[in-house]
């Protein structure tokens, strides 16, 4: 690269850091038609202890996946570009719940995610299906948070709404495709995780 050449961004990159303030809006629930359902009870720490608890097994699940592709090295080009840079910030954000958590975690998952982390053409639409469940897990569960913790989960949900853009782009399909999110409650997001099979 010459003195004066620019580095470029991918067309995937542009879109996906494009939905920044879509995700940042949805996780404060502020979209119009969006809104987050009201919070079953009282927010409180033991209720927050509840909460990261159930976003940390989202978050366990999706660095997993991209830990496993990246290592079974099937991915070429952006795909990989893709996978590699997702997979550092999921860690991020287990790590991140883990420290909010102190150590009441609970216990790590085991995977196993068959041909989705060794065949591109299954790799991209499960990317888009893990990214898009992790959105809705945590629209639907910040409201249920302390503020301290809403704040730590609104930082977490509009880097995952990026992740959504440019998976959706590498799909070949729109990266925005609605003006706001729907929110999920914890049991539909239990649903859509099993619905995945990845959990053993």
């Amino acid at each position: 690269m010459g003195p004066h050449t620019k580095p470029t961004l991918t067309r995937g990159q542009v879109l996906a850091w494009g939905v920044t303030a879509t995700g940042a809006l949805t996780a404060g629930g502020i979209v119009a038609g969006g809104l987050p359902k009201p919070a079953v009870s009282k927010p409180s720490e033991k209720q927050d202890a509840r909460v990261l608890e159930w976003l940390l097994q989202v978050e366990y699940l999706q660095a997993a996946f991209y830990t496993e592709v990246v290592r079974r090295g099937a991915l070429k080009g952006e795909l990989r570009e893709f996978a590699t840079l997702v997979g550092e910030q999921e860690r991020a954000h287990v790590d991140a719940l883990e420290r909010e958590l102190k150590g009441r975690s609970g216990e790590r998952p085991e995977f196993d995610f068959g041909d989705a982390t060794a065949n591109p053409d299954e790799f991209i639409p499960n990317a888009v299906r893990l990214e898009e469940i992790a959105v809705s897990a945590y629209n639907g569960q910040i409201p249920n948070l302390t503020r301290p913790r809403v704040m730590t989960a609104m930082k977490i949900v509009s880097v995952e709404a990026r992740h959504v853009g440019w998976a959706r782009d590498l799909a070949g399909r729109n990266p925005a495709p609605q003006p706001a999110d729907t929110p999920a409650t914890q049991q539909q997001t239990k649903t859509a995780v099993e619905a995945t099979g990845f959990v053993e």
